[in-house]
């Protein structure tokens, strides 16, 4: 699949830096995916960890996926809130990117648009909140 033809999708990212200008970093991302009301499809090899049972929670995901999987170190050396992170959300052709005000740039912004397929005809608009509160506080705002 083309960069530009992703899969529309829901779930959570962390970009992975400790550089506090955001240049060096990696994104990494756990996407559902999902149709333009946000049901998800084809999940059948998902773990889907949130209370809701239909995402992920960012601190499960960390220690289920981050802390057991050797292809994420030395990320894992951190805690799941040491990095700026997000989530993003569909329902009703709409999406909604949440995530810390750090990485809420056109870049990022664009990127996470791209990863999680919300170029794609089934979503109409795409709302980006700045969460600064403790939820989404990272490294960089300590």
């Amino acid at each position: 699949m083309s960069a530009s033809n992703k899969e529309l999708a829901k779930g959570i990212f962390w970009i992975l830096t400790d550089d506090h200008n955001l240049i060096d970093y990696r994104l990494l991302i756990f996407s559902i995916p999902c149709d333009r009301y946000g049901n998800p499809e084809n999940t059948h090899f998902i773990n889907m960890n949130a209370n809701s049972g239909s995402t992920f929670n960012h601190k499960k995901t960390w220690k289920n996926e981050i802390e057991n999987n050797n292809n994420y170190r030395p990320y894992n050396k951190k805690e799941y809130d040491y990095y700026p992170r997000g989530r993003v959300e569909v329902s009703n052709g709409k999406a909604t990117i949440f995530l810390n005000p750090n990485i809420n740039t056109p870049e990022f912004i664009s990127l996470i648009e791209l990863e999680f397929g919300l170029n794609t005809c089934d979503i109409k608009t795409t709302r980006v909140i700045s969460d600064s509160s403790k939820h989404y506080q990272c490294f960089i705002d300590k």
